[in-house]
C-alpha cells in the first residue's frame, strides 16, 4: 500500500505509534512517500525512486521491527554488560559517550530484502527493493566497550540483547555475533545521520554490523554477553540461517544444512531511468551498488539482456561498507521496450549474477535489477 500523499504518511505515523511517534518529525520533501508492509509490528520500505542520495535521511530509512519494544526512559536506561568479563558493569548513556567516538557511513540491508521477488514464494514479510539505506552512524566502538570491562580471551561470541518483547509463547529476537568480527568493525550506535537515533531506529543503542545483514544489527540494545559458544534459540539455530549448497527453486535445507547469514551479496538496483524514451536522444540512468566486501569496483549497465556491457560513472563518494552511487548517460538505438539491467562487481572480484539463489527463507536476493524503457521514435 503506497503512503503517496502527506496526510496519508501522516496516517502511517499515527497508526504506527509508539514506535513512530517516538522518531523525530522532519518535513516531508514533496512526493515522499513510504510503502507500509505491515502494522505491527512497523514494517516499512522506502521506493526505489527516492534512495538517490549517498546517506538516507531518517525519515526516509526503512523500518524493520520483529517485535513492539518496551522502550526504556532514557533516564533510567542501563547497558549491561556480563559474562566472560573480568569487570561486569551497567553503563548509562552519559557512560558511552565518554568513551572515544566512533563513526561510520555503511549500508542496513534487511536480510530479506527482495523476498517478494523470489519464485515460488517463501513465507515473512514481502519486501521487494526498498528495504534498504546508507546512513552515518556514530556511537562508540564496541572494542572500547568490552576492553573497558576485561573481556576474556575465553570469549569467541557476544550475545546481544535488545528489549523488543515478543507476544505470547513467541520466542525472544536474541542472537550472537562472532566476536572478531565484532571487534573489528562493530559500533554501538546512538546517532544517525547527525541526529539522536530515532526510537524506531533502535534508540537509545542499536549495534552496527558494516558489511553484514539486519539481523545482527540489534535494537533498543540492553545487554552484551560475551561468551565462549554462539547463541542457542529459534533466530540462531533456525531462522536467518543459509544453505551451505543451495539447491533447485523450491528444495528446502534442515538447519544443519545451512549456516548463519552473515556478509551481504553483491547487488546493485536502478533508482532513475526513464518511463519513455526517443530513439537516439541520451537519458540519465542511475542507482546504487553496495556488497559485504569493502567497496565496489564497477556497475555495469546492459540493454540487450546482458550480452552487451557498458560500464557506468561511479560517485567519489564512498567509505567502506557504504553503497557506492552511479550513473549512465543511455542513448536508446531502436524503437519498442528496451530492457535496461545493471550488475555489479565488488572489491573482492563477486559479480552479481542474473538470478539470485532461491532459499527456503528468501535471504539476500541480489538478482540483475531489470527496467523497462518505452522507446518511440
Amino acid at each position: 500500500m503506497a503512503f503517496d500523499s502527506i496526510d496519508r504518511r501522516r496516517f502511517l505515523l499515527l497508526a504506527a505509534a509508539p514506535l513512530l511517534a517516538a522518531q523525530k518529525a522532519a518535513t516531508p520533501r514533496a512526493g515522499e512517500s513510504m510503502l507500509q508492509m505491515n502494522g505491527y509490528a512497523v514494517n516499512a520500505e522506502t521506493p526505489l525512486a527516492l534512495l538517490t542520495d549517498y546517506v538516507t535521511p531518517n525519515e526516509l530509512f526503512f523500518v524493520r521491527s520483529h517485535w513492539i519494544p518496551r522502550t526504556p526512559d532514557p533516564k533510567k536506561w542501563r547497558l549491561t554488560i556480563d559474562g566472560e568479563v573480568e569487570r561486569p558493569a551497567q553503563l548509562t548513556l552519559s557512560d558511552l559517550k565518554k568513551l572515544p567516538r566512533a563513526e561510520t557511513t555503511c549500508v542496513l540491508q534487511c536480510a530479506g530484502n527482495g523476498r517478494g521477488l523470489y519464485a515460488p514464494t517463501v513465507p515473512g514479510v514481502q519486501w521487494r527493493y526498498g528495504a534498504v539505506g546508507n546512513a552515518r552512524w556514530s556511537g562508540v566502538r564496541v572494542r572500547d566497550v568490552l576492553e573497558r570491562a576485561g573481556v576474556k580471551t575465553t570469549a569467541k561470541h557476544l550475545h546481544v540483547f535488545g528489549s523488543d518483547d515478543p507476544p505470547g509463547k513467541v520466542p525472544p529476537f536474541q542472537r550472537s555475533i562472532e566476536m572478531e568480527k565484532v571487534l573489528a568493525d562493530g559500533i554501538l550506535a546512538f546517532s544517525m545521520n547527525g541526529e539522536p537515533l530515532p526510537v524506531v531506529h533502535g534508540a537509545p543503542l542499536r549495534l552496527i554490523v558494516p558489511g553484514w545483514a539486519g539481523d545482527h544489527w540489534m535494537k533498543w540494545v540492553v545487554r552484551l554477553s560475551p561468551q565462549a559458544e554462539s547463541q542457542k534459540g529459534f533466530y540462531m539455530e533456525t531462522a536467518y540461517r543459509y544453505p551451505l549448497t543451495v539447491g533447485a527453486p523450491g528444495v528446502a535445507f534442515k538447519p544443519e544444512e545451512m549456516s548463519p547469514v552473515t556478509e551481504l551479496f553483491v547487488k546493485s538496483n536502478i533508482t532513475t531511468a526513464p518511463k519513455k524514451a526517443k530513439a537516439g536522444r541520451a537519458y540519465a540512468i542511475g542507482g546504487f551498488a553496495f556488497s559485504g566486501a569493502p567497496d565496489i569496483a564497477k556497475v555495469e549497465i546492459s540493454d540487450d539482456d546482458g550480452a552487451t556491457w557498458t560500464e557506468a560513472t561511479l560517485d567519489p563518494r564512498h567509505d567502506p561498507y557504504a553503497w557506492r552511487l552511479w550513473s549512465h548517460r543511455w542513448t536508446p538505438s531502436r524503437e519498442g521496450t528496451a530492457r535496461i539491467c545493471a550488475r555489479a562487481t565488488d572489491s573482492n572480484g563477486h559479480v552479481q549474477p542474473r538470478d539470485a539463489a532461491w532459499n527456503q527463507s528468501g535471504y539476500l536476493h541480489n538478482s540483475w535489477h531489470f527496467v523497462d524503457v518505452e522507446v518511440s521514435a
